[in-house]
């Protein structure tokens, strides 16, 4: 019996590619019966052109049905099969088969009875010679795998013939199965609709099959399939449908009993994937994964009505088309292979970063060797004292402890939030867990070759040639404002100092990828945390770059969250107290620094004092020739070099360089104007350092951006430029060998033998430190245990002008001991829990003596604390006189305890928040290759507005019937990507310094490479999809 074909063809504003549709219908050598026409209430062309070519029905919907719905209604106008040879052709706006396509399909379907669907080769719109899918199968859990997609038509698949499924594009049925069926699931709008009416098509008994001669090309504009739209809100949907349309097959497919074990694990998924989301650099599905939880949990109807539907029609068992489904074994090694593809077709041909044949290596060794030099005197000491130094808690739990909020054990002690700079001295004194005080010491040694390590990496963005990359790494290493923090003892300023250049380093690949921006994201927390004052230049520079990425915004969002977590709540006590601009205060040991002219700062010396400069001249009686002078003429080349590179090739680049400068700058002087912490009744300024380091890190940057286009001739100039930075930095360097810088090797004791002995028994033990002041008065500081420790300071504290109580009650008892009177402090004491009265040395100025009234205050306070029949004397120590009090009794009182729900509730919630959100950028942060398929899938992203050769773009606002969600934003980002911030793409001398690069990202498997750019091939594909 002759056959006869209705074939049904779908718009939905497709007017771009309708015409050649229709045109290639057409030209079909074997025409259909019956043409029905329907159009999903088009606002472009797509009705006329419908209406124009004269179909047998044309239907005229006034919604955007999903494709299964729309055939469905289009199907009402004709009548119901009459016999077994009455078939249906499931078209769409751009499906235009081959000529010969029907003609083919029909030869291959009435050729064998049990036959009931077959699938065309669809081919690529604009490459005929691109298969873009070839048959569907799912895997033994469920999820839906494309047996053939983007490869090569070289008929080496022609040989496939019976599958599980086919796509619903230019798909054949036989109209009484169809009918039988019921169609497509309504529950499956967008994605699998094929893939399920093909299994139960197969369950009802009848077969699937491939036509290879049999071809379509397809557009992609998601009316019959998803949209294959690079858009980052179209692919978010596609995720999201993904998903809910396993899940959905799952619950359907599923034998009853297990149904509900399938539905109480929905949600728990979505929350174990959304973690692999992460992992897989997929953070904008982690919405859709409980979008499609929540929605197959509460679909029930649909579910059951499903149920039914398949349970009513299925003839055969699952065990009938096991075979026809896909080992994961398989699908693993077809997403190796497309990770293998993409590795190179988006690359080329790899080169490697040259670190150890360039010289990298070398300089970095060559930066130790002089480290250690400098050092020499600190080799060997567990510990360190002096400036901003004090040892770290004895044990990593008590360094864990003072994270978050709660007890700050400084002074009298009160409830509050940690300094994030705890965090960073908790993460990096874990490194040396057995004797955490030992990471300082280790610090000091590593720091040079650390820093020009970061420097080399950093310009390995900005040029390819070795030696400049050396110069900048030298350059970084001995700049001042590194070497005057580790001389006078700034460990905070000193990690701020080596994380710049990781930070831009990472920084540059952030717009571009999600290893990247969480890699970014944990830089800048940890930068921030070690100089507060940074935060309004990094944040210029972060809109800077927002604006430099278009609209991969969402990415450099990420790159705000752990700071903003860390600071929240340090921030909101600030605010309490009206204080907010104290949250810019060094964290640390409150450390005096002087005020530093504005020149002196462009030169790069943030102490005021040249970086010993003064002290050198003085020393060799020169005069004559003002120390300034000769430090300027030391740093012109760097500055010269710095401002010719915006006369010169990469000027662009140089500008952004330079504008870090500036930023830098503006930092140091505004630094030096700010004072927010105090220490005893000294009000200290900011330490400028950290600006100045910002400041430097842009000066190089543009200086070898300059250098690189100078050509061969710009060893000689960076030569010079490296020899007069180390002739300027020579005196800062020299200070500890010559015995005048403030930092010394300590055996981690602040506080007299006897104190520590005695609270190693008694951890709550008090001493009460009295310090004489430059202006008489005197200080007073109860300390717990052992001593303070570095990341138990407080710049809540520090910053904290006004007294309690409790402190002024604390005053009066030092002013009455320091003095000879009647009173008596034994209540007091006792009630304070203070076993020991420590008069440590008066408080000097920056390079002078104790001063004629603290000399007297300190004097009158010995005869005083040794008249005092209550208090032993005990007798000198390196830390001061010290007499013992006898209270009477071990138990420390209320005031010496720790209260035991000190912080509650806030202390859990705050901890949580902030581990969570860590843990999260964490993971997002690790690279990974999970998703190379995606990028296989396209390679190359097509700028905004340009279209496929030959066409149009595929279509990007009808290929879903979903309506958008709230969470996806108009932009153009990857839903996936796998690069990470080690593997980005390495600069050429004239390529922009930021973050233009429209190219992909790959993973960090390897350590850091430089690529060889070449014109890469084209692969298209719907990304992917992954399974449980």
């Amino acid at each position: 019996m002759y056959p006869r074909v209705t074939a049904v063809i779908v718009a939905r504003n497709g007017g771009d590619h309708l015409q050649r549709t229709l045109d290639a219908l057409a030209a079909q050598t074997r025409q259909p019966d019956v043409i029905v026409a329907v159009d999903c209430a088009s606002t472009d062309d797509a009705a006329q052109l419908l209406a124009a070519s004269a179909p047998t029905h044309l239907v005229s919907l006034q919604e955007k049905l999903p494709f299964g719905a729309a055939v469905a209604t289009g199907l009402r106008v004709t009548p119901p099969a009459s016999s077994e040879h009455d078939w249906l052709w499931l078209l769409a706006q751009d499906t235009a088969p081959e000529p010969g396509a029907l003609e083919a399909l029909l030869g291959a379907v009435e050729v064998s009875p049990s036959v009931a669907a077959a699938g065309p080769k669809l081919v690529e719109w604009d490459d005929r010679n691109t298969i873009r899918e070839y048959g569907e199968a799912m895997t033994q859990f469920g999820t839906a795998v494309n047996l053939v997609e983007n490869e090569l038509d070289q008929a080496q698949h022609d040989g496939l013939s019976d599958v599980l499924a086919v796509s619903p594009a230019g798909l054949i049925v036989r109209q009484s199965v169809w009918d039988e069926l019921g169609g497509f699931d309504p529950a499956l709008p967008v994605v699998d609709d094929g893939l399920d009416f093909c299994v139960r098509v197969r369950l009802a008994g009848f077969r699937v099959v491939l036509v290879p001669s049999a071809r379509i090309a397809i557009a992609g504009d998601g009316v019959a399939g998803p949209n294959s739209s690079r858009k980052g809100r179209v692919r978010r949907r596609l995720i999201r449908a993904r998903r809910a349309a396993q899940l959905h097959r799952r619950m359907v497919y599923a034998p009853a009993a297990a149904v509900p074990i399938h539905w109480l694990s929905l949600v728990p998924l979505a929350f174990f994937r959304s973690i692999g989301r992460i992992v897989g650099k997929e953070p904008g599905a982690i919405t859709g994964e409980f979008a499609a939880a929540f929605r197959t949990a509460f679909a029930g109807i649909r579910v059951s009505s499903a149920r039914r539907n398949l349970a009513r029609h299925r003839v055969v068992g699952w065990a009938a088309i096991a075979p026809l489904r896909i080992p994961i074994a398989e699908v693993r090694r077809a997403r190796a292979l497309k990770r293998e593809a993409a590795y190179v077709t988006l690359q080329g041909e790899r080169r490697d970063l040259n670190f150890f044949g360039g010289g990298g290596a070398w300089v970095v060794l060559a930066a130790a060797v002089l480290g250690i030099a400098l050092f020499f005197p600190l080799l060997g000491s567990d510990a360190l004292a002096g400036g901003a130094l004090l040892p770290m808690p004895s044990s990593v739990g008590d360094l864990w402890n003072t994270l978050g909020y709660g007890w700050r054990d400084v002074g009298l002690g009160f409830v509050g939030a940690a300094d994030p700079f705890a965090a960073v001295l908790a993460v990096f004194g874990t490194l040396t867990f057995w004797q955490p005080s030992l990471f300082l010491v280790v610090l000091y040694f590593a720091a040079l070759p650390l820093a020009a390590l970061g420097a080399w990496m950093l310009a390995s963005r900005l040029t390819q040639r070795s030696s400049l990359r050396a110069f900048a790494a030298l350059a970084w290493a001995i700049a001042p404002p590194l070497l005057i923090a580790m001389q006078t003892g700034r460990p905070a300023a000193i990690l701020a100092h080596l994380l710049l250049p990781w930070l831009f380093f990472a920084g540059l690949s952030a717009a571009r990828s999600w290893a990247a921006a969480g890699t970014t994201a944990l830089l800048a927390a940890a930068t921030v945390a070690c100089a507060p004052s940074l935060i309004p230049a990094l944040l210029v520079i972060w809109v800077i770059a927002l604006v430099l990425s278009r609209r991969r915004f969402a990415r450099l969002i990420v790159v705000l969250i752990p700071s903003a977590v860390l600071f929240a709540p340090l921030v909101w006590q600030q605010a309490l107290r009206g204080a907010w601009v104290s949250v810019f205060a060094d964290p640390g040991v409150v450390t005096e620094s002087r005020p530093v002219p504005a020149w002196q700062l462009a030169l790069g010396f943030p102490d005021g004092m040249l970086g010993g400069w003064h002290a050198v001249a003085t020393a060799l009686h020169i005069s004559g020739v003002a120390p300034n002078v000769v430090v300027a003429v030391l740093l012109a080349p760097l500055a010269i070099l710095a401002l010719l590179s915006l006369f010169l090739r990469g000027s662009s680049r140089a500008v952004l360089a330079l504008v870090v400068a500036l930023l830098g700058f503006a930092t140091a002087v505004a630094a030096t104007l700010v004072s927010v912490s105090v220490s005893a009744s000294v009000a200290v300024l900011i330490w400028p350092g950290t600006g100045v380091s910002l400041y430097w890190l842009g000066l190089v940057c543009a200086a070898i951006i300059g250098l690189g286009a100078v050509g061969r001739f710009a060893a000689l100039p960076a030569f010079a430029a490296l020899a007069t930075i180390a002739i300027a930095a020579t005196p800062a360097a020299i200070a500890m060998p010559l015995g005048v810088s403030s930092v010394r090797a300590s055996d981690g004791r602040t506080l007299p033998a006897v104190v520590t002995a005695n609270a190693s028994s008694a951890p709550r033990t008090g001493t009460l430190r009295l310090t004489a002041q430059p202006d008489g008065g005197i200080g007073a500081e109860v300390l717990r245990g052992s001593g303070a420790t570095l990341s138990g300071q407080s710049t809540l504290s520090s910053t904290d002008r006004t007294l309690s109580d409790e402190e002024r009650s604390l005053a009066t008892l030092a002013g009455n001991l320091s003095s000879k009177s009647g009173f008596d402090p034994t209540q007091q004491l006792k009630s304070l829990g203070i076993d020991y009265i420590l008069l440590a040395p008066p408080v000097t100025a920056l390079g002078a003596d104790a001063t004629p009234a603290a000399k007297a205050t300190a004097l009158r306070a010995t005869v005083a604390l040794d008249a005092d029949a209550a208090l032993v004397p005990v007798g000198p120590t390196a830390t001061g006189a010290l007499w013992s009090f006898e209270r009477g009794t071990t138990d420390a009182p209320p005031a010496a305890q720790v209260p035991p729900d000190a912080g509650a509730p806030w202390r859990t919630i705050v901890l949580a928040v902030q581990a969570v959100v860590i843990g999260l950028i964490l993971l997002l942060s690790i690279p990974t290759r999970r998703t190379y398929e995606s990028l296989a899938a396209e390679s190359v992203r097509r700028p905004k507005g340009t279209k496929k050769p030959g066409g149009a773009p595929a279509a990007e606002s009808d290929g879903e019937s979903e309506p958008d969600s709230g969470d996806e934003a108009e932009d153009d980002d990857d839903v996936v990507d796998s690069g990470s911030a080690l593997d980005a793409d390495l600069a050429d001398d004239d390529e922009p310094l930021a973050w233009p690069d429209e190219r992909e990202e790959l993973s960090a498997y390897d350590p850091v490479d430089e690529w060889d750019h070449r014109e890469p091939a084209v692969a298209r594909g719907n990304g992917g999809d992954s399974a449980d």
